[in-house]
């Protein structure tokens, strides 16, 4: 839930007198501060936008408030394609376990949180574990990764969408762990795509195991060829040509 504050009334003085002018109504089009809202009724508020103000829902339980503190909009039970301010990028809250709502470009979009820790509300933010994706799923941070859900390979968020990184055919999958994700990369085709991060660290066995690939330039390299009677594989930690049984 967004708390913003309020702005407060104008006060005009001359050398005669100090005079309070009636405060004008603001309304969609009016001039206003970045941070600045004003409640239009229970369930809409205008809400400043480059400078401008715009209407956007709160369809939550709590609708739109003033207080003391402030103007809050509880938009929990909006719905994608709301419009929302741009200046407001990024703002969240749980529209379900399975899901948030967020403000990207200027509208609400649905952003899964197929975690299995769903998405949760702590002290007033959204918290969505986006461990687990999809393809073109909604995402919030760029560059964020997550395994697909059928554990094949890694997804990476750009542009607000998750998209295919790489691949991970070895045995074990892609596997969601807390802080951190673990795609076993022991198999790799040649040209598969690698993390540049991994640049000259992440060596895999082809499919065949005749031969060992290396990460380089963001894609896997031929690194070595086995001679005849060997074959790749993952020996202590270290992948290598060896005799089968050695």
């Amino acid at each position: 839930m967004r708390v913003l504050a309020l702005r407060s009334t104008l006060l005009i003085s001359s050398a005669l007198a100090v005079l309070w002018l009636p405060q004008c109504k603001p309304s969609v089009g009016s001039s206003c501060d970045k941070g600045e809202a004003r409640c239009l009724d229970a369930k809409r508020e205008l809400v400043c936008q480059a400078g401008r103000f715009i209407e956007s829902p709160c369809n939550g339980p709590e609708g739109c408030r003033t207080t003391e503190k402030g103007t809050s909009c509880d938009f929990s039970g909006n719905k994608p394609d709301d419009p929302c301010s741009a200046d407001d990028e990024g703002a969240a809250s749980c529209s379900g376990k399975d899901g948030m709502l967020a403000c990207h470009g200027g509208v609400y979009v649905f952003v899964p949180c197929r975690g299995t820790r769903g998405c949760v509300t702590a002290e007033a933010r959204a918290l969505c574990d986006t461990s687990v994706g999809e393809p073109d799923d909604a995402c919030a941070e760029e560059n964020s990764k997550a395994c697909a859900g059928d554990g094949s390979q890694v997804l990476i968020c750009k542009q607000h969408r998750m998209q295919r990184f790489y691949l991970c055919r070895g045995a074990n999958g892609c596997a969601a762990a807390p802080g951190k994700l673990n795609c076993d990369t022991s198999v790799a085709k040649l040209g598969d795509a690698c993390d540049k991060k991994l640049e000259g660290q992440a060596f895999s066995c082809t499919p065949d195991e005749t031969q060992i690939l290396v990460c380089k330039g963001g894609a896997f390299v031929l690194d070595q060829t086995c001679k005849s009677g060997q074959k790749c594989g993952v020996v202590a930690g270290s992948t290598k040509c060896a005799a089968p049984g050695r």
